[in-house]
């Protein structure tokens, strides 16, 4: 079930609706944003350019009130001024509140666009959902990822894919110079914990980092190569010295 957000601030004209714009498009697999203002206006003609020229949709905007929503529920309240963050007490069926204080796009507005208010707003909601998303926590954590690679040959092996991007089974155990028995058992270990993806061509099965590994893993994957660099040249003209398969994709 996706979770519900409500963005408020004073005129509900332009940082709230960017705000729920910016949710609904990008966001939406998980999220869904809604807007009101402590005193709501006309939608600023400044706010509705900026979002339409970074590709937002904004015929679903509209400005509303503080009670708009009094009947439903939130997952999440978000204030985005200090002048609104008061007032915020009164709304009734929410989770959790949060207070960011984002400088009024008129302020720091340097042409007819609200283009830094818009890039701020993207910045923070791409934060907060780092922060509120317990995905990357539930399936892969950094134990688990710890866990997999302490054992020297699975270290090898990930490394060995992070550089190469994809190798097959039969080049993985030529470069380590390991039966292939014991090169597929830490695959398989591997790509259980979510470390690793497989695919076959024909007879046979190719091995790659998994595209979903979160980006702290990425990032410890890029120093243990250069920690590593010694073992994995050696590894490499092993590989590279081999007749290699043809991958078609």
């Amino acid at each position: 079930m996706k979770k519900r957000i409500l963005f408020v601030c004073t005129g509900n004209s332009s940082r709230s609706q960017m705000a729920e714009a910016i949710i609904n498009r990008d966001y939406s697999d998980k999220y869904e944003a809604f807007s009101v203002g402590s005193k709501p206006k006309d939608i600023n003609i400044r706010t509705l350019n900026t979002l339409k020229l970074a590709g937002y949709s904004t015929s679903e905007l509209t400005s509303k009130p503080l009670n708009y929503f009094d009947a439903e529920k939130f997952d999440y309240l978000i204030s985005l001024c200090s002048s609104a963050r008061g007032e915020c007490s009164n709304i009734s069926g929410v989770s959790e509140t949060i207070s960011w204080d984002i400088i009024p796009p008129k302020k720091v507005a340097s042409d007819e666009r609200f283009d830094k208010t818009l890039e701020e707003l993207q910045e923070r909601i791409r934060l907060f959902t780092l922060i509120h998303s317990d995905s990357d926590e539930e399936q892969f954590n950094v134990e688990t990822f710890l866990k997999c690679i302490s054992d020297r040959t699975r270290l090898i092996i990930t490394l060995l894919l992070h550089v190469e991007r994809e190798l097959s089974v039969s080049e993985i155990s030529a470069a380590l110079q390991t039966h292939q028995t014991k090169a597929s058992r830490c695959l398989a270990h591997l790509k259980s914990h979510g470390v690793l993806k497989d695919r076959r061509q024909g007879l046979r099965i190719f091995y790659s980092v998994s595209p979903t590994l979160p980006q702290w893993a990425k990032v410890m994957l890029e120093q243990a190569v250069i920690a590593k660099h010694t073992q994995l040249q050696a590894t490499l003209k092993v590989l590279n010295s081999t007749e290699r398969p043809v991958i078609e994709h």
